[in-house]
């Protein structure tokens, strides 16, 4: 596995319970992790990096298929969750102009 050894370093920490850790057992079998990485914290940066890749492409998938740029972590839950798409963005998302009043 290659490792960059400088730079900024981000961990993250998550913990699994009952359904999830199984199906994240299974998910790490199915990928076969232990031929890619030798230690379970490899394990864990491999897969990691597989699921931020995807969550990447899911992320421009969406912006491409509605126009909005940032969409909210709810907003792509509830996509992948295959709710239908707002046909709208969010308010945070678009650019408001506010014409000034004359005499103010």
């Amino acid at each position: 596995m290659n490792r960059l050894t400088h730079g900024r370093v981000k961990r993250i920490h998550a913990e699994f319970r009952g359904d999830e850790a199984v199906e994240l057992d299974i998910l790490e079998v199915t990928l076969r992790l232990g031929e890619v990485a030798r230690t379970r914290i490899e394990a864990d940066t491999v897969l990691t990096r597989l699921a931020y890749k995807a969550l990447y492409r899911a992320i421009e998938e969406y912006c491409r298929k509605t126009g909005q740029r940032y969409p909210t972590y709810r907003t792509l839950l509830g996509y992948l969750d295959g709710a239908p798409i707002e046909s709208e963005p969010d308010a945070a998302a678009r650019v408001v102009s506010i014409a000034k009043e004359g005499g103010r």
